[in-house]
């Protein structure tokens, strides 16, 4: 069973050297690169799951994002 459940919008964009980065509105310092979108995508995943696992840790606040069709990751959290 989850005790919360959070819709992350990811940003991306391309670098000058072609890098994909995303960053994830809501959460601070969150944010992974790829050579791809597919790449940036899972490294993203990875990145907000160890992001909100700190920010619960520390009794931070975790946003839950509105987004208007962009990218998501939906997060589920076991209590």
């Amino acid at each position: 069973m989850f005790d919360a459940q959070y819709d992350f919008a990811i940003d991306y964009f391309q670098d000058e050297d072609g890098i994909f980065i995303a960053t994830v509105q809501g959460l601070p310092g969150c944010t992974a690169s790829g050579e791809n979108l597919a790449e940036a995508y899972e490294n993203i995943k990875t990145a907000i799951e160890s992001c909100v696992e700190v920010r619960r840790k520390e009794g931070l606040p975790i946003s839950k994002n509105s987004y208007n069709n962009k990218n998501t990751y939906k997060l589920e959290l076991a209590a």
